[in-house]
């Protein structure tokens, strides 16, 4: 899997071991550590006093956070006394058989504790807490605005690239003749792009390059601001005996989020296939004995199979309020989603761009394993995995 920076255990930086006290209290002036009690102290009491965790521990198992009482009369105008807030306090042990209540828990328990400690602190620390928070939420608004602007900005240049790559379509059909042309064009272009692109490839079947051969261009386009957040990719096909669709559709709508992209939902096509043309279903024919034994009878049954044409049927996000769903069986979604979005982003950002470098083979392919690190025990996995496949290999015969 994918190797992460090293965080500590309540995911922010690994604390400092317990061997390093001595450091972090000379690295910080006027901390008492009550690891340090008894030991000579400099002038003065400490504006507060920390209880560092434990080697292992996390921050919130440290103990007290403590500032010292205001000495007297040196106190500004409502400012408060010593005040302490315990970390350890607020952490609730589960009881016995207490299951682990999902992400809105823990984002509920996680806004609780923000606002226990906004409240621990003193008055005017808190009126300046509010203020940033303030401040923050104008820096959020104009991000907001800022990625409005790039979306726009996208449109822009998607709308001045289009006669552009008009000219590309015209030109893979034969309706446009560079010189010395012939008016073929380049048969089987966009097939040959796809199976290029090796995360495209291995969704493709020998009964899907049959139909792809009719396609005759692939565009995409940054949805109107009105329709939603996302992208359209759209599949241009010319007749075919496979179904009557023209244009085939995929539709991937988008959270307006300043992280990682977060997919809402996909929508596709449905495919008007011909009779007997579905290439995303098994037909399955058995024979039935009659139990009295008066003949028998044919059955058939259709089963969903693999084809690149199942990526205008996406997965569906999981809602666990309407579709409970096992822990393996949602893991296995999550993969299917990531898999599809990652299928779309691939036609959006590289080939409808670049096409006739995945169609020379020039562009570079390699990008879709550099996105990933394996650690030991991964690497160690896939190396057994490996060696039990060239077992199965040797076992099976070989012609000649």
């Amino acid at each position: 899997g994918k190797k992460k920076p090293g965080k500590g255990p309540q995911g922010g930086a690994a604390g400092p071991a317990a061997d390093d006290e001595e450091d972090l209290a000379e690295g910080v002036e006027g901390v008492q550590l009550d690891s340090e009690k008894g030991k000579e102290q400099s002038p003065g009491p400490a504006p507060f006093s920390f209880t560092p965790a434990k080697s292992g521990q996390s921050p919130a198992q440290a103990g007290n956070f403590s500032f010292a009482a205001a000495p007297a009369g040196g106190a500004n105008p409502g400012q408060q006394g010593a005040f302490s807030f315990n970390f350890a306090a607020n952490q609730t042990p589960a009881e016995d058989g207490e299951e682990d209540g999902g992400d809105e828990d823990e984002e509920v328990d996680k806004e609780k504790m923000v606002e226990e400690f906004i409240k621990s602190l003193p008055e005017p620390v808190q009126e300046c807490v509010k203020a940033l928070n303030g401040l923050d939420d104008e820096v959020s608004t104009l991000e907001t605005a800022f990625r409005k602007e790039m979306r726009d900005l996208e449109r822009k240049y998607e709308a001045l690239e289009a006669p552009i790559f008009e000219k590309r379509a015209a030109i893979v059909s034969g309706e446009q003749k560079p010189d010395k042309a012939d008016g073929t064009g380049v048969p089987d272009f966009w097939l040959g792009v796809m199976q290029n692109c090796s995360m495209i490839a291995a969704n493709i079947t020998e009964k899907d390059e049959a139909i792809l051969k009719s396609l005759t261009n692939i565009t995409s386009d940054t949805l109107p601001e009105e329709t939603g957040i996302g992208f359209k990719l759209s599949f241009h096909f010319k007749e075919n005996e496979f179904f009557s669709n023209k244009v085939l559709t995929k539709t991937y709508f988008m959270a307006d989020a300043s992280d990682d992209p977060v997919l809402e939902n996909a929508e596709g096509t449905e495919i008007e296939w011909a009779a007997g043309k579905n290439v995303t279903v098994k037909i399955l024919k058995k024979n039935q004995r009659n139990k009295k034994g008066k003949g028998t009878r044919t059955v058939t049954k259709t089963e969903p199979c693999e084809s690149f044409f199942n990526f205008f049927s996406p997965p569906k996000i999981p809602n666990p309020d309407e579709e409970p769903m096992e822990d393996e069986e949602l893991e296995q979604r999550q993969m299917e989603l990531e898999s599809d979005y990652e299928m779309g982003i691939a036609f959006q950002e590289r080939l409808v761009p670049h096409a006739i470098k995945w169609f020379t083979g020039e562009a570079d392919d390699d990008e879709d394993d550099e996105d990933y690190e394996y650690d030991e025990d991964d690497m160690e996995g896939m190396s057994e995995e490996f060696d039990e496949d060239d077992d199965d290999e040797d076992d099976m015969p070989r012609g000649g």
